[in-house]
């Protein structure tokens, strides 16, 4: 479970880490259809982000969302909003406008927005910019993402 003062620390991002976040429903169908690509795609990064899924239900919710999540084998962290309160995850996280499902967000140091998608995640779009913002022994290599 997690509240607005969670979800801004998460925001905050402290550190050299790097989190790519997804908002999504399991009344929402593309964000049951997005969701393992955004999986996929932290796992076969070699410099990984943090992997986090952060779910837009309500907490009495919470064992239909376990059991949706056990048959899916989830295994990046799962948060679950603590409040009733359909403000909670804008207030944490994300603006108002950007309160809707799913919505993909990837935070670099510091908290520095790196892509975010409201709606469908671009796979190729969001792969480009980890591989030009985790850092790389050859510095080409970062720059050759940043340029396509």
């Amino acid at each position: 479970m997690v509240d607005a003062a969670g979800l801004k620390k998460l925001r905050a991002n402290s550190g050299d880490k790097y989190t790519l976040v997804d908002f999504w429903a399991t009344w929402c169908s593309s964000c049951i259809a997005s969701s393992p690509i955004c999986r996929i795609l932290s796992s076969c990064t070699r410099s990984q982000p943090e992997p986090g899924d952060r779910l837009r239900q309500l907490p009495d919710e919470k064992q239909g969302v376990l059991r949706f999540l056990q048959k899916h084998h989830a295994t990046s962290e799962n948060l679950l909003f603590d409040s009733d309160d359909a403000a909670t995850p804008a207030s944490g996280l994300r603006s108002r406008v950007e309160s809707a499902v799913p919505y993909t967000i990837l935070l670099g140091p510091n908290g520095k927005v790196l892509y975010k998608s409201l709606g469908s995640v671009d796979i190729l779009q969001l792969r480009r910019k980890i591989l030009a913002a985790v850092p790389s022994d050859y510095v080409g290599f970062n720059k050759y993402w940043k340029e396509q």
